[in-house]
């Protein structure tokens, strides 16, 4: 984990359930939150506002990150982020706002923090479950994890269950995989399935003796290998003792 990560995020600078409002208010909010956490001096504002004249800050996956020009790096005192939740989205030219997060760094500081958001976000599926969270906690777990630091895990395993990955199995998997807090896919030839829904699984129509790829992904190593052993005992049990 780098140190940035820990110098930036604070639980109390993630604000969810706000209404709807125009763009440049917005900015103006994730602005004042920076200069309340004593990150900035207000003229800073001003600069996150004149950056978002000449360039969009709209990174993708409904989330915005508003920040100063290079300009006005003296008006930074310290790096730190801010997020502000808008469930029902901001019009943000170029696409749709949920999150909004106000960037304040020092120096090159911002490379890391557009390195670690982007790679905490880039899964659409959960940036789409951050737009609508009323879960503050959830929100800062997500932003300050990035899966783990010994990656993934990936395994090959064989189908030994005599009928195959029909309901029985497929059934457990999902119930499994819903109690995981990490993701978990599996891929049969060209498709994959989300391990959390039944019918993605069934739509594998993987076998007996079918090789299936399994995926998952983490913050705990150790639960994610256990994850995976427990992904790999469903489908190698024979159907009577699951």
């Amino acid at each position: 984990m780098s140190a940035t990560k820990e110098i930036v995020l604070s639980r109390e600078a993630m604000i969810t359930g706000l209404p709807s409002v125009e763009k440049t208010e917005a900015i103006r909010y994730v602005g004042s939150l920076l200069a309340e956490n004593g990150h900035i001096d207000a003229s800073y504002v001003d600069a996150m506002l004149e950056r978002e004249e000449t360039v969009s800050t709209y990174l993708g996956n409904g989330v915005a990150m508003p920040h100063g020009t290079f300009e006005s790096r003296d008006a930074v005192h310290s790096t730190g982020i801010v997020v502000a939740q808008y469930p029902e989205g901001i019009d943000w030219g170029v696409g749709t706002a949920h999150l909004v997060i106000g960037l304040a760094a020092v120096g090159d500081d911002h490379v890391q923090v557009l390195s670690h958001i982007a790679e905490a976000l880039q899964d659409e599926d959960v940036a789409e479950q951050l737009w609508t969270t009323t879960d503050a906690d959830f929100l800062y777990q997500v932003l300050s994890s990035t899966g783990g630091d010994d990656g993934p895990i990936d395994r090959s395993i064989t189908i030994s269950g005599e009928g195959g990955l029909h309901a029985r199995p497929a059934s457990l998997i999902v119930e499994f995989a819903k109690t995981y807090d990490g993701k978990i896919t599996i891929t049969k030839d060209e498709k994959t399935a989300k391990a959390t829904s039944i019918m993605s699984v069934l739509a594998l129509g993987a076998v007996a003796n079918d090789v299936v790829d399994v995926h998952v992904e983490g913050d705990d190593a150790e639960a994610a290998e256990a994850a995976a052993d427990e992904i790999q005992r469903i489908l190698t049990t024979p159907e009577s003792e699951l």
